[in-house]
């Protein structure tokens, strides 16, 4: 770093966080300055933020909906035991299958696939969640222009390539610049989802064109997953599926704390891209085995109508409803609605 630039970052220090409560206090929210010393690597920001009174409403708003550390902790309780209780019932049931499996088809008896799980972020919002990048001419943290809809999997190095460096947001609480730790630019964490395979092994090669997940504005808005007749369901593993008993793998995920009983069912990063900012709050629950859209239609349900279900969910979400939307599904399992 020049003798300039230190000379530079040594009077941006007298500019400390009280200023920003100074301006606060006068109303003014245009221009806010960040002390470098605040942030995890030197620099200063001269472009302004989102506003704080932008950044309030924010908090405000995320905090309209707070769930409690008790239920919280009953339901991750409630997950374990359904999860212990089921696997121990249903063990006989899960070995018969897999040998079925492979007797019937060759390949893996289980089908792994990344899934998005619960966004870990405490603050999830686009305004907070802006990106930047220092600037090593000046010294300042720019705001990174560039559209992200479509970079859904790009990594944080990658994010600018005329810069390629760190990534960095503004954390309100701590009023300073934070490095974005994230591996993906994504709405959540990744893990691997687990169920029975019930495709035939090369069902990619069979219907290509549904493994692009590119999508018009039309399309998206008649978009549904699920389809009768489809060829890369072989004959002999419709009955699991129409049974739903493909999806008992699904408890190891929740036993180990990726998954809940109840919830959203988790989302496939392709498919992230045609989330909107509220859309995206789906992401601060965990995914679930079942939920509303399971107990009102399933596979039945359009994309975006599947996406209404799990957003009335998550603003919704007690302990109650956890107990109605399970009585529910062992009705509609048995009655196999939406199951394809």
């Amino acid at each position: 770093m020049t003798s300039n630039n230190k000379g530079h970052l040594s009077e941006q220090r007298t500019h400390t966080s009280s200023s920003i409560d100074q301006k606060r206090s006068r109303g003014k929210y245009e221009k806010v300055k960040i002390d470098p010393s605040n942030c995890e690597t030197t620099g200063s920001y001269t472009e302004p933020l989102k506003s704080m009174a932008d950044i309030d409403n924010v908090l405000i708003d995320l905090d309209e909906r707070k769930v409690s550390c008790a239920y919280t902790l009953i339901k991750r309780l409630m997950d374990i035991f359904i999860s212990l209780a089921v696997i121990s019932l249903t063990w006989p049931i899960m070995i018969y299958i897999s040998g079925f499996i492979k007797k019937n088809s060759p390949g893996p008896v289980i089908f792994k696939q990344i899934r998005i799980k619960k966004n870990r972020r405490k603050y999830w919002s686009n305004s907070l969640t802006d990106r930047y990048y220092l600037d090593p001419k000046s010294n300042e943290f720019l705001k990174d222009r560039r559209k992200y809809q479509n970079q859904s999997l790009v990594t944080g190095k990658n994010h600018r390539k005329s810069n390629q460096g760190d990534v960095y947001f503004f954390c309100p609480k701590d009023k300073k610049m934070k490095k974005d730790r994230r591996k993906t630019n994504l709405p959540g964490s990744l893990f691997v989802f687990n169920k029975f395979r019930t495709m035939y092994v090369d069902a990619r090669e069979r219907l290509p064109e549904l493994y692009t997940y590119e999508y018009n504005e039309e399309e998206i808005k008649q978009l549904r997953f699920k389809k009768n007749n489809d060829p890369r369901i072989p004959a002999w593993a419709r009955w699991l599926r129409k049974s739903s008993l493909d999806e008992l793998p699904n408890l190891f995920n929740v036993l180990i704390g990726d998954m809940s009983i109840v919830g959203p069912r988790p989302e496939i990063p392709e498919m992230a891209k045609y989330y909107s900012d509220e859309q995206k709050k789906k992401f601060n629950v965990k995914p679930g085995i079942t939920g509303l859209a399971q107990i009102n239609g399933r596979g039945n349900l359009l994309f975006y109508e599947t996406l209404e279900c799990d957003l009335e969910y998550v603003n919704k979400q007690s302990l109650l409803l956890d107990l109605k939307i399970i009585a529910r599904t062992i009705k509609e399992t048995v009655k196999q609605n939406g199951a394809y």
